[in-house]
């Protein structure tokens, strides 16, 4: 099974057409293979740790402070190229919330974070096999994003 949405992830991303679809691949993924709609895309600076926000689903816009909740040590991790996951009891509804943190990289450099948050309710947590598509996003959603080869030659994009 986990070969079969590997292999889907990875050919969605490879026919991606343009940023906003790429986008929409990534949520489409995040949706139906990891189960969460609440996410959020950050173009990555690694040389200032600066982020800015490029896209949320699920969550306020203006609320995308995920980042700086992460500590030293997590958002170091990220900007070297590891996911990081968080898991914290949620709300009352039994739910639980994770905070994925997965860098996207391009030429082994983070040019963005994508940030997964609460799962839905039938979803426990993320497993193996769930892992292993959190590393093909970190690998492969930057080539679909960013086809040029860069997040910063992409700048122009941004409005797309």
């Amino acid at each position: 099974m986990n070969d079969l949405r590997l292999a889907a992830a990875r050919k969605r991303l490879a026919e991606c057409s343009g940023k906003t679809d790429a986008i929409e691949a990534l949520r489409e993924i995040v949706s139906n293979f990891l189960g969460s709609e609440e996410m959020a895309l950050f173009q990555a600076d690694c040389r200032t740790a600066d982020f800015r926000t490029l896209w949320s689903f699920g969550i306020d816009a203006k609320k995308c402070n995920l980042l700086w909740a992460l500590s030293e040590k997590g958002l170091e991790q990220i900007l070297h190229g590891e996911c990081h996951v968080q898991a914290r009891a949620g709300e009352s509804n039994g739910s639980k919330s994770v905070r994925a943190f997965v860098p996207i990289r391009v030429a082994h450099e983070t040019v963005a974070v994508l940030a997964i948050l609460q799962l839905l309710p039938q979803k426990t947590g993320f497993d193996r096999a769930d892992m292993d598509l959190l590393a093909l996003l970190s690998s492969e959603a930057g080539k679909a994003l960013f086809p040029s080869g860069t997040a910063r030659a992409d700048e122009s994009e941004k409005s797309e």
